[in-house]
């Protein structure tokens, strides 16, 4: 099976194992330098073992390195790790195939660690890696073949055994949003499980952003409010996180969002401490307070200002929140003798000119006043954010009718590089974003720094901004990279979005930089009305991704019977091959999904096809261990002699496994 999103921080994780294990060595087998020669590789181990990436990589870059498969090895393990460069395993895997494609056994290896760790995991596709490394020499593939195990992986049932370690495995899949593993190990633990510092799963799954984690947790009994030793609950440590689902998850389990730590901060401290707009907006709409003080005095709008979040004090500000005090905790900025009143009263803070502040306010009466006056209408915050950024923050629309017609830019970036057009569609922002475009704003304005503004509006499911960009003329091909509206519309499921972005001409078959077409992304997610719609627009049925897989493989390959029934409709070709040469049938069969399976051999899949490891259908089925699966293979007629590359036929496979039940009912004779 081709293999699907790797998970970056297990992939950093193999990567760094990887090596520590023998990545600064020769590869056994590889030709030895005579005595006396000069390895070419030298110079970069040197530069490894002294943590000299940069000029490892420059070494390994170079000609006629460039082309070696160890080196190719190498310079894939320091991507993987983001040793040198930030982690990329897109690259990291193209290296590692260039390199198993010249008889590099630790290439092979590391590919079969990959496929094995990726998200949903592949083993098929790790195995045949194993299988190309032990052939080349690798010991430990040999080694996990004879034990029938994968790189990397753990024997849960004898570490569970351990409370300890049990706890560490659940605390490790909360942080890297694994479901699956959280299922299998979470019932080895008592319920008010937590480590030394009094943190449980539900904590940790918060804190890493884990928002599948954290609602599987919370579906299944974790306490939605339990505190550490310093009294900080789940949700003050999702108010911190890059992104706000896991905290959306906690509020609508009923979270507390007035609870406070030990320091008496609640999670609206937290999240201004971080800048975290959204989380700051989220709490406010249920209920947060901006006006709370702590124990020290201290208002979320004081750490705002510490973190140099402008928009959020400024938000908060509007709240009711402003920041009070002339000094911040752990901060060495004042503010200037001449603001320390005018601060104290809740009307401004350190180093906003008086229009700036005004702009982040929803009453616009005074920034007119102001602007009538002479005041500037391009004034910026002491951190450098344009008065008409404070007010789309802000949400102000009032306010950006003010400043634009007092001769604001309309286009002007922050120093992050974001116009106000794209900051308005990021927000939701949907009043401004009329405004703007009403003033004259190109829909298609954005900073290099962010997306195109329908890219950040479809990214966000705002149809209603999406509608007004597009009736603007807002290109359907500008993305986010590489993703175009239509593909983010449809990784989210997003029927409305994709029906709109379709009538407005957004093209079908555009693909992402994996070769991912949106048809291919609605069917791997099972979505049968997002599948539909594209297909009524006429998208390439079999379009193929770079590793050969159709929207049809990935549905069989799923499980997700009601779209390979559309695509089979609509013309899906069954004989299909991907790069390992499975087809769809093949697919099926190796996940066990028997429904599929069925509607195939309805469709006159070949029943023996064999991939390019000699496996079949029912090889695969049998591994699998689904007797549904290989019953209707073996009704259907496929025989049970062939053997593949390793010399087991389906019989052979299932002992192997320890299916002895299914090994019977399918004798090789």
């Amino acid at each position: 099976m081709a293999r699907l999103e790797t998970n970056f921080a297990t992939a950093c994780a193999t990567a760094l194992a990887l090596l520590l294990t023998g990545a600064l060595e020769p590869a056994r087998g590889a030709p030895v330098a005579a005595f006396g020669a000069t390895d070419t590789l030298e110079a970069a181990r040197a530069a490894l073992r002294l943590k000299q990436f940069d000029q490892a990589v420059a070494a390994l870059q170079r000609p006629p390195l460039a082309t070696d498969p160890r080196a190719q090895y190498l310079l894939g393990t320091l991507c993987l790790a983001g040793l040198a460069a930030p982690a990329d395993a897109s690259k990291a895997r193209g290296l590692f195939e260039a390199a198993a494609s010249k008889g590099e056994p630790r290439a092979a290896f590391a590919l079969a660690a990959l496929a094995a760790h990726a998200t949903p995991a592949d083993p098929a596709t790790a195995r045949r890696w194993l299988h190309q490394a032990a052939d080349a020499g690798h010991l430990e593939a040999r080694r996990l073949l004879e034990q029938n195990q994968l790189p990397l992986q753990a024997d849960f049932a004898r570490l569970a055994q351990d409370p300890q370690v049990a706890l560490a495995l659940v605390i490790a899949a909360a942080r890297r949003d694994d479901v699956d593993a959280l299922a299998r190990l979470s019932p080895l633990l008592p319920g008010d499980a937590a480590d030394a510092f009094g943190r449980t799963p539900l904590h940790h799954a918060a804190d890493a952003g884990a928002a599948a984690a954290v609602a599987w947790l919370v579906g299944h009994r974790a306490a939605v409010d339990a505190r550490d030793a310093q009294r900080i609950t789940p949700l003050m440590l999702a108010a911190t996180a890059e992104r706000p689902e896991s905290l959306d998850a906690l509020l609508q389990h009923g979270s507390l969002v007035d609870a406070t730590d030990a320091v008496g901060s609640t999670a609206l401290f937290y999240a201004a401490r971080r800048g975290r707009q959204a989380q700051v907006e989220r709490l406010a709409a249920q209920g947060a307070v901006a006006s709370v003080r702590n124990v020290g005095g201290w208002m979320a709008a004081d750490y705002a200002v510490q973190a140099d979040a402008d928009a959020v004090a400024a938000y908060l500000a509007q709240r009711g929140g402003a920041a009070t005090r002339g000094r911040v905790p752990g901060s060495k900025r004042s503010l200037p003798t001449d603001r320390m009143q005018r601060a104290a009263q809740g009307d401004a803070y350190a180093g906003w000119p008086d229009v700036a502040l005004a702009a982040s306010r929803r009453n616009a009466a005074p920034l007119r006043s102001l602007l009538a006056n002479g005041g500037d209408p391009e004034a910026v915050t002491s951190s450098g954010i344009p008065a008409l950024h404070v007010a789309v923050a802000a949400g102000s629309v009032d306010a950006v009718e003010a400043l634009l017609a007092a001769g604001a830019s309309a286009t002007r970036p922050d120093r992050s590089g974001h116009s106000p057009l794209g900051e308005a569609a990021r927000l939701g922002r949907a009043g401004i974003v009329a405004t703007l475009l009403s003033h004259g704003v190109d829909a298609n304005t954005h900073g290099p720094g962010e997306p195109a503004p329908l890219a950040a509006a479809v990214r966000r499911g705002d149809a209603a901004i999406a509608g007004q960009l597009l009736a603007q003329g807002a290109r359907v091909e500008d993305g986010l990279d590489g993703q175009t509206p239509l593909l983010l519309g449809a990784a989210r499921g997003d029927a409305a979005l994709v029906r709109l972005l379709v009538r407005s001409g957004a093209p079908v078959d555009t693909r992402d930089r994996a070769g991912r077409s949106a048809l291919l992304v609605a069917a791997c997610r099972g979505d049968v009305e997002v599948a539909a719609l594209l297909l009524e627009a006429r998208a390439r049925v079999d379009a193929a991704d770079a590793n050969g897989l159709t929207p049809a493989a990935c549905a069989a390959a799923r499980g997700h019977e009601a779209v390979l029934e559309r695509l089979l409709r609509s013309g899906a070709d069954v004989r299909q091959r991907d790069r390992t040469g499975d087809t769809l049938l093949t697919l099926a069969a190796e996940g066990g999904h028997a429904g599929c399976v069925k509607r195939l051999i309805e469709a006159r899949a070949e029943l023996n096809a064999q991939n390019q490891f000699g496996d079949t259908p029912l090889i695969l089925a049998s591994r699998s261990g689904s007797a549904d699966t290989v019953d209707a293979l073996l009704e259907a007629g496929a025989r049970r002699t062939l053997r593949n590359r390793d010399g087991q036929a389906a019989a052979d496979v299932a002992a192997a496994r320890g299916f002895e039940r299914l090994a019977a009912r399918i004798p090789a004779t």
